[in-house]
């Protein structure tokens, strides 16, 4: 995320440098699949970060369905106008793009670097920092706090408001025996919500599960896994036949508290870490990003650290950080409850959905782009 709000600044004609936690390696070992929607494409291209030479897998359709249930819904790039509704991509595939396009922009990066502190002198905010073991400072007008919320502390704030869910995610990679498609799933289970995100002759998978079965799951082996995904998900996509790259992580809401004076911003995962049932954290990062841009952009340099530009920012970015983190919620509440009602009441909506082409419509264009005021 700090690549994009860097890139996103510098090409608005604002001097940037990033500070960034890793080591400078040629070779990226992150193997993590990111889906990206249109909206954020649509963004890299602008900041010329995507090159049709990376790997990349389009979306142009996502199957959503409750296992066990009736109704069920299928969301077109076409019910958009759109050729895509997004597409799937590495970590370690887009990393090295937008760090090129760093470089061409002469945005200065400082890796193997952490802020230790943050304190305000006139129209500056000083930044300690320890950079490849040596302790330095560093000045700015402006400084956008996007590490996933690692650093909230430095600046005197915390998460406002936590949601456990209880359960965990394992996410992987699976093989099929089904033809590959542009298809993407959400198919809602007894076990917990499962998402398929193709990756051309595979799927990269995230299964939401009960906290407490996860070590059992993990522990066993990979016929006897795939013989459970088999169960939970159904063959709608053939018989899974090979999986890999099996790892876990605690599933939660973490909403942050905002900075009240001038010269700081919080974006992406530090402001708000989502429930992925929905992939949209990542994307309303980009969101984030943008619109800071486009809004600094229009500043005198010198208004940068005013408390004026954090509120327009925070003005301008509260309906959609709203509107997108009830929506995660919700939906995993939705499709998490067993009673009886609920589930009819789930399985109506899915219905609704494809009998109503204007309210899937208006749904999922502010999934992609956020909301139009």
């Amino acid at each position: 995320m700090g690549c994009v709000v860097a890139l996103a600044l510098s090409r608005c004609g604002l001097k940037t440098a990033m500070l960034e936690a890793q080591a400078d390696r040629t070779t990226i070992s992150d193997g993590r699949t990111l889906a990206l929607s249109w909206n954020s494409f649509l963004i890299l291209n602008r900041l010329d970060a995507w090159s049709d030479e990376m790997v990349s897998f389009p979306i142009r359709a996502i199957h959503i369905s409750d296992r066990g249930n009736f109704g069920q819904s299928t969301v077109s790039a076409s019910d958009l106008n759109l050729t895509e509704l997004g597409f799937v991509v590495r970590f370690q595939d887009l990393l090295p793009q937008l760090r090129m396009e760093l470089i061409k922009q002469n945005v200065e990066t400082f890796f193997h670097t952490e802020a230790k502190s943050i304190k305000k002198s006139g129209g500056y905010s000083s930044i300690n920092l320890t950079s490849k073991g040596s302790d330095k400072t560093i000045s700015s007008r402006l400084v956008v706090m996007a590490d996933g919320g690692q650093s909230l502390n430095i600046a005197g704030l915390k998460y406002k408001k936590t949601i456990e869910y209880g359960h965990k995610a394992i996410v992987g990679i699976v093989k099929s025996d089904a033809k590959p498609s542009n298809i993407a799933y959400e198919r809602f289970t007894d076990a917990g919500p499962i998402a398929l995100l193709p990756r051309g002759n595979e799927f990269s998978f995230v299964w939401s599960v009960n906290s407490d079965g996860v070590d059992s799951l993990l522990n066993e082996t990979d016929e006897s896994f795939l013989f459970r995904f088999q169960n939970a998900f159904g063959d709608r996509c053939g018989n899974f036949t090979a999986i890999r790259e099996k790892r876990t992580y605690t599933l939660s809401t973490k909403i942050a508290e905002q900075p009240s004076g001038g010269g700081i911003v919080i974006v992406g995962n530090a402001s708000q870490a989502l429930h992925p049932i929905a992939a949209q954290g990542l994307n309303l990062g980009f969101r984030d990003a943008w619109d800071l841009a486009q809004l600094c952009g229009q500043l005198d340099e010198k208004k940068l650290n005013r408390s004026e530009t954090v509120r327009d920012f925070r003005r301008k970015r509260r309906w959609d950080r709203f509107q997108t983190a009830v929506f995660s919620s919700s939906l995993n509440r939705l499709f998490s409850s067993k009673m009886l009602g609920m589930r009819r009441g789930r399985g109506l909506g899915l219905l609704a959905l494809d009998l109503v082409p204007l309210a899937k419509k208006i749904i999922i264009r502010q999934l992609i782009f956020g909301p139009r005021l």
